[in-house]
């Protein structure tokens, strides 16, 4: 039982079945909805730790406090992300690390012909500041969240994004060309450091909670990730196939199940390399700034191919509940179909959700609705 979330083992029963593609009552969704019975106090705040490091307290108090105020509905588990920015094991790495702009940005200029033996000597042990951060910070956290709220993984990065901290964009794609061995010895160490930081992290969270969450807010039963490679918008089929896919592969092996994060068109060229590997288990799809939204027709055939795979979906679109973006799971198979909302009164939820949670997916004038609505429960009274 959480003190978040009353029903929240049914909800984890729903996604166990998620995430094998797989429907018990009605399919899955997660939205947020502020209480109505006491004043909204804000969403926490999702950048604490990357300008407050070391003040895990003050990030849980301020979770806390904010999370009494929310409506965490249904397959919406109570959950906090420890988020240093995308990609902290540069850090872990030596890498500095900048707040800028509700962002986090990771660099350290490092020469091409000295990068190996550099990332070879960053050792996992009580000399590395960063590494014994995200130890402590998520035993911490673990502790005192037990079973009331999930903590989630922290965002270690990609690993071609992670060497972009060190190379910068240019180098790597030159050095792929001219020496691309160098390449592959830094993304072998990278890996090897990231699956063992992983392990060890969810290993703590076990100690304290069952099952796994990551910064992509969906809680499973057995060990999961958000796998990503943003890097690969700049990459051709070709090199995609021989630089990142691997590491992807390897890294989803490695996991009971794994989501590819998809971002921007820019990585559709990758598609049907990714859905062509069984360990794999879906696609998060988002559109990126400047395109049309996740419920736009521009993306029906993608999601069709997706679907077509035997692969989950996870729809971005978390802000936009008047997008109806709730509509795609009319459109398209609900099995295996997740999205993330947040509504702002239980008036636009009903409106907006889809029919298996008794909401009118967004049809029809909202005036009218809003007027029936009221009355129906002026009526029940």
């Amino acid at each position: 039982m959480s003190i978040y979330k009353e029903d929240i083992e049914e909800a984890k029963e729903r996604l166990a079945a998620w995430w094998d593609h797989e429907i018990i009552d009605r399919p899955c969704i997660s939205y947020f909805l502020p209480k109505s019975n006491i004043p909204f106090k804000g969403v926490w705040d999702l950048w604490y730790l990357a300008k407050n490091w070391d003040d895990i307290e003050g990030c849980l108090d301020d979770f806390e406090d904010k999370a009494e105020s929310l409506h965490f509905r249904a397959e919406n588990i109570p959950w906090l992300f420890l988020n240093y920015g995308p990609g902290i094991l540069a850090s872990v790495f030596g890498a500095n690390m900048t707040f800028k702009s509700e962002t986090v940005w990771f660099n350290r200029q490092t020469p091409v012909d000295e990068i190996v033996p550099y990332l070879e000597s960053i050792k996992l042990n009580g000399n590395n500041k960063w590494y014994n951060r995200l130890l402590k910070v998520t035993e911490y956290a673990a502790k005192r969240a037990g079973n009331n709220y999930s903590i989630s993984v922290t965002d270690l990065g990609g690993v071609l994004d992670i060497l972009s901290s060190f190379l910068g964009p240019t180098n790597i794609i030159l050095t792929m060309k001219r020496n691309p061995s160098i390449i592959d010895k830094c993304r072998s160490i990278i890996l090897e450091k990231l699956l063992k930081v992983y392990n060890e992290l969810q290993s703590i969270i076990e100690k304290y909670q069952d099952g796994c969450n990551c910064w992509l807010p969906v809680w499973c039963p057995k060990r999961w990730y958000p796998i990503q490679s943003d890097f690969s918008a700049m990459l051709s089929p070709k090199f995609f196939k021989r630089f990142a896919l691997p590491d992807i592969i390897e890294q989803a092996e490695s996991l009971d199940y794994a989501i590819y994060h998809l971002d921007g068109p820019g990585q559709i060229v990758h598609l049907d390399d990714l859905l062509k590997e069984p360990s794999i288990t879906g696609i998060q799809w988002v559109p990126g700034a400047g395109e049309e939204p996740a419920e736009s027709e521009k993306w029906f055939p993608l999601y069709k191919k997706i679907q077509n795979a035997g692969k989950n979906i996870i729809a971005d679109n978390p802000l936009d509940a008047e997008g109806c973006v709730t509509q795609l799971y009319k459109k398209f198979d609900p099995k295996g179909l997740f999205m993330i909302l947040v509504y702002l009164s239980d008036i636009q939820a009903k409106y907006y959700l889809p029919d298996f949670l008794g909401g009118n997916y967004g049809e029809g004038e909202y005036r009218q609705f809003k007027r029936e609505y009221r009355k129906r429960i002026k009526n029940r009274k």
